[in-house]
């Protein structure tokens, strides 16, 4: 977690929905924290409970063995999925 502002961390740039940035300044705001540091806190937090129910990725595993795939749609774009 966060415990000071640092000019040495690198910076990020990532995309939210308006809602999203609402509830961030909110956030923000009421904690007394940057919104880099409410960001920061509310990635910690997260991570920590798919830690404890043992959903998050631990050292060594590769991201794409996590997800799988229905062999016999293979290759079929959700989007253009017809359900008839």
């Amino acid at each position: 977690m966060p415990k000071t502002n640092s000019a040495s961390k690198p910076v990020r740039s990532f995309r939210i929905s308006p809602e999203g940035v609402s509830q961030l300044r909110a956030m923000a705001s009421v904690m007394g924290r940057s919104e880099s540091d409410v960001i920061e806190v509310a990635l910690d937090r997260m991570y920590r409970e798919e830690i404890r129910y043992n959903r998050v990725l631990r050292d060594g595993a590769r991201p794409e063995d996590q997800y799988q795939t229905d062999k016999k749609i293979e290759g079929e774009n959700e989007i253009h999925h017809s359900d008839s």
